[in-house]
């Protein structure tokens, strides 16, 4: 996961999304969002500036994220053109420019789905562990929204449906805004938006449950 490395990824769209994806064996019926489809056009400002758009269905079991930004810090200008796909167990991150591309199986998602098939209750339980704290609740696009903020990340989250429509950071060096301007629920989502690109060379990514067992294991000792 990289600003899509793991804490750009997660603040980028919703804390909620580090719990990714899967549709395969055993977890048939698991749900992410609650709502089954929609297309989310995002503006992004601040640090980081662009647009996003999200493509979800199946209850948000297959998501596909399209990123074009500029990000400055430091007098350093990056650019982004990527896609994040979501697509059974496994997770692709591609860029759009190099047309090259990682995967991964997505992390913890078979043992949440083991627990709970709504995986919009692990997501709130993460986001509490996370130190995340509901602190009220405020309208965007004409829904809703809960409001998390998480102090010790200085980020706060707009959440309507388990889907996030606003993320707030602010840090000394670092202060970024995403803003949904567009939310089209119940969408027909085109197929092509939720397929890597043919002529995209994809290879192996880091393991991501591993990396995160290894850190576990560098704390205990």
């Amino acid at each position: 996961m990289n600003f899509r490395s793991l804490f750009t990824y997660a603040l980028s769209s919703s804390l909620l999304l580090v719990i990714n994806t899967a549709s395969g064996q055993g977890l048939a019926g698991a749900k992410r969002y609650q709502i089954k489809s929609a297309i989310v056009e995002y503006t992004l400002s601040g640090t980081r500036k662009g647009t996003e758009t999200i493509y979800f269905d199946n209850w948000g079991m297959r998501e596909a994220k399209y990123t074009k930004a500029e990000m400055s810090m430091m007098g350093i200008t990056q650019k982004q053109n990527t896609l994040t796909l979501l697509d059974g167990e496994t997770t692709y991150n591609i860029d759009l420019d190099t047309k090259t591309g990682t995967k991964m199986e997505t992390p913890m998602l078979k043992e949440l789905a083991a627990n709970n098939k709504d995986l919009t209750d692990a997501g709130e339980k993460m986001m509490k562990s996370m130190g995340g704290v509901k602190i009220g609740t405020e309208v965007i696009l004409g829904k809703t929204c809960d409001v998390w903020e998480i102090k010790n990340m200085k980020s706060k989250t707009w959440v309507w449906k388990n889907v996030p429509l606003k993320t707030k950071v602010s840090m000394p060096s670092m202060e970024m805004t995403i803003t949904a301007t567009k939310f089209e629920e119940g969408a027909a989502i085109p197929a092509d938006r939720l397929a890597i690109p043919s002529d995209v060379n994809i290879t192996e990514g880091v393991d991501m449950k591993k990396m995160l067992d290894g850190l576990k294991a560098r704390k205990k000792n």
